[in-house]
């Protein structure tokens, strides 16, 4: 391409290099032909030659300029088309984003479906155990004592059991504490980090509005809104700090009762089954109280994750209002320095072709009446001219309008099909997800309308 360019380039210029040696030519003979008696007759059969090659030459620079303006046009649409193609590839990486998304939520209902199963092995198993203790207690008196024996043996057992455990619970009580200072470090390091973005994302903010003096009233609601989410997102930090405390004091309290219940079971001998019934049934409530834990942490967390994409979506979206802004004032003076140079140059052309034509008519040697003549006869040359400029500048305005309006017509198809596209996956995916999806992934109302009365009915009720 830049080779094209540069061949268009040569060719153009030894063209005009032909055109002025020509010209050249044609007023040495001029000034030759103006000693000859015949000087007059000559002079007319060579004005109307020039005059009519340089009209040619005219028609061929206005041809040249048109193509010049052609093949700029030409560069801009094949450079506009790649950057349609970016934007699209972009769009179709959002859509990549929606399906990873679907693929986790099926995910994470299969560990649902995992965990109610194994809820209701545990519960079976509660139950087989009870049925082995009826048994048991239907024994005969020397089986009883044989089984006496045998629990007395099991309940040294289990008290070292409980001593490894106990032993265990401590050395994890450890190390929960040392994870739970490593993450308040890690969080408070987290924190500072946030809170220099915060600070310098504000800091362009307070440069931006020194800047713009027309978007200050926009500007300062964009300030109150960080604000506001700056106190929230404290607030939710806040919130956090207080569960996690919550968490840690209902598991140390969760240790003293497991510690007064193995004391009542050592204590009473005969209930020892029930006793270890009980602490098996608490222990598999604590474990489903874990996992449910885990399941709110994990929406918990993807709907911070999606606060966050709101906040970065409103941020960019920020941005770029600010930056059309600037685009649309710089695109402003360009036009006024564009217009100025404009005029400037049609001065300078008017003023190139009077003297031109003064010159080939030899205006200084005709008598008063045809100078004037000739002069009028000139400016109205003249003003032809740069009307045909004007026409031909008012044309590509509005060329360039006709592509403005057909790229804002292409952007409302590619808007349209990647909606369907969204649309698509949810109603391909969204029903079988039913409790798992994450706030964000249905927008609003038009989007529940597409699905039928059941699963709007179902969605609501999980919803509340």
């Amino acid at each position: 391409m830049q080779e094209r360019r540069e061949r268009e380039s040569r060719r153009q210029q030894n063209m005009r290099e032909d055109m002025v040696k020509h010209l050249q030519r044609d007023t040495l003979i001029k000034t030759t032909l103006s000693s000859d008696n015949r000087v007059e007759q000559v002079r007319l059969h060579r004005a109307q030659k020039l005059q009519e090659q340089e009209q040619e030459t005219y028609n061929y620079l206005m041809e040249d300029d048109q193509r010049q303006k052609d093949i700029k046009d030409n560069f801009k649409l094949e450079e506009e088309l790649l950057e349609e193609m970016g934007r699209i590839q972009h769009e179709r990486r959002g859509m990549r984003e929606l399906e990873k998304k679907l693929t986790m939520l099926y995910e994470q209902r299969a560990a649902h479906f995992s965990y109610k199963k194994k809820q209701l092995i545990s519960k079976q198993s509660k139950i087989q155990e009870d049925t082995v203790i009826a048994e048991m207690n239907a024994h005969s008196y020397k089986e009883y004592a044989k089984e006496v024996d045998k629990q007395r043996k099991a309940q040294e057992r289990n008290i070292e059991y409980h001593q490894a455990l106990n032993n265990q619970l401590a050395e994890a009580e450890v190390k929960k504490q040392q994870e739970y200072e490593q993450f308040l470090k890690e969080k408070a390091v987290v924190d500072e980090i946030v809170k220099r973005i915060l600070e310098e994302n504000e800091r362009e903010s307070n440069l931006r509005l020194e800047k713009q003096n027309e978007t200050k009233q926009f500007i300062e609601a964009f300030m109150k809104e960080r604000e506001h989410w700056r106190q929230m997102e404290q607030e939710r930090q806040n919130l956090e700090n207080q569960r996690i405390q919550e968490y840690a004091h209902l598991q140390y309290q969760r240790e003293a009762l497991l510690e007064n219940k193995r004391q009542t079971v050592a204590a009473g001998k005969n209930a020892i089954y029930d006793k270890l019934a009980a602490e098996i049934q608490f222990k598999e409530k604590e474990k489903l109280e874990l996992e449910e834990l885990r399941i709110d942490l994990a929406q918990e967390e993807q709907e911070a994750v999606a606060r966050k994409r709101d906040q970065d979506t409103l941020e960019q979206r920020i941005r770029k209002r600010l930056e059309l802004i600037d685009a649309y004032q710089m695109q402003m003076q360009d036009k006024r320095r564009r217009m100025e140079e404009e005029r400037v140059d049609e001065e300078q052309f008017r003023h190139k072709m009077m003297l031109k034509f003064a010159e080939d008519d030899k205006l200084d040697q005709i008598n008063q009446q045809k100078r004037r003549m000739k002069q009028i006869e000139h400016k109205r040359a003249v003003d032809a001219l740069v009307e045909d400029r004007h026409r031909r500048a008012q044309e590509d305005i509005e060329n360039q309008r006709i592509v403005a309006q057909k790229e804002i017509e292409i952007e409302k198809y590619r808007q349209t099909v990647i909606e369907q596209e969204r649309q698509r996956l949810l109603l391909e995916h969204a029903s079988k997800l039913v409790g798992f999806l994450p706030k964000g992934v249905l927008r609003d109302e038009k989007d529940l309308g597409l699905f039928d009365e059941e699963f709007r009915k179902r969605f609501e009720k999980l919803s509340t």
